[in-house]
């Protein structure tokens, strides 16, 4: 057996004696494949197929909906193949045929990968330049209903709102692994108020990692593009949603990858969005009857 045919089947024999000693999550998988439920308990029941992303296009649309907004914006840093831009298109339908919510997606990326490492805090013991490619004539070809914005993330997200002029953003994710572009696509926030939903919901893909010796902390990577942006940014917050995973129905690893933008200063963030006594709540929250 070849070095690389014995590494996947180990690969593949890890993940079977990990659905064997966690049921729930053999349960999981073969409920994703099964069309049942309501947009709402699939996404409560993390049963598609990146649930950060359901979760995080949820709770916006939710909160939008509340609000009495009617459209909204969701956007990717760090497109690369395009999986996950595809699946947060498909979601964002979904989102719109539950809550009557229009969703914008917007995918931005430079397309040729990885740029050159700036200094330590890009961790290039990890990441190597060109990582990450795109084929951006294929993925074009399955995202129609996505709007694409080439360059680099210096480039494009600074400005971002004056120039797209978006329907106000309500949900984020940041996948560009280094600090330098972590930080970079921070300054999507700096737009104005209207531009935005009082709390942008995001998922920083790069603040938690695998086990390989990918060691985070709040001195390089993302996290350090976070903390940087707190200290500069007295009238905003960017903090985990602390105790998520006890709230959920199916606690999960990217719990801990959910952030809120909090933007104190918006004229809607003190307005009353919690539920009235008529509406009615689906009981898949831990702690609650």
């Amino acid at each position: 057996m070849t070095s690389s045919l014995r590494n996947g089947f180990e690969q593949l024999l890890v993940r079977v004696l990990r659905l064997l000693v966690h049921p729930g999550l053999a349960a999981l998988a073969v409920m994703r494949r099964l069309p049942f439920g309501s947009w709402e308990l699939r996404c409560a029941l993390d049963l598609h197929p990146r649930p950060h992303y359901a979760y995080g296009v949820q709770q916006a649309a939710e909160l939008a909906r509340r609000l009495g907004v009617d459209r909204i914006s969701v956007i990717e840093f760090g497109v690369a193949g395009g999986n996950g831009l595809v699946e947060l298109s498909r979601l964002a339908r979904g989102a719109t045929a539950a809550t009557g919510v229009r969703i914008d997606v917007y995918g931005c990326d430079r397309g040729a990968g990885l740029p050159k490492p700036v200094d330590y805090r890009d961790l290039p013991y990890i990441w190597r330049e060109g990582d990450f490619s795109m084929d951006l004539d294929a993925l074009r070809a399955r995202l129609p209903d996505a709007k694409l914005v080439m360059g680099d993330i210096e480039d494009t997200a600074d400005g971002f709102a004056e120039r797209e002029r978006p329907a106000p953003i309500g949900f984020v994710s940041i996948d560009v692994d280094f600090y330098s572009s972590a930080a970079a696509s921070l300054r999507v926030f700096r737009g104005d108020h209207r531009f935005f939903l009082p709390r942008v919901f995001c998922y920083l893909d790069d603040t938690v990692g695998d086990d390989d010796q990918i060691l985070h902390n709040d001195r390089v990577g993302e996290l350090a593009a976070v903390r940087e942006f707190n200290e500069a940014n007295p009238v905003m917050t960017l903090a985990p949603i602390h105790g998520l995973r006890h709230k959920r129905a199916v606690p999960a690893p990217w719990n801990d990858n959910i952030y809120a933008l909090h933007r104190f200063e918006h004229p809607d963030y003190g307005r009353y969005v919690g539920r009235t006594e008529s509406e009615t709540e689906l009981p898949l929250h831990a702690g609650k009857p």
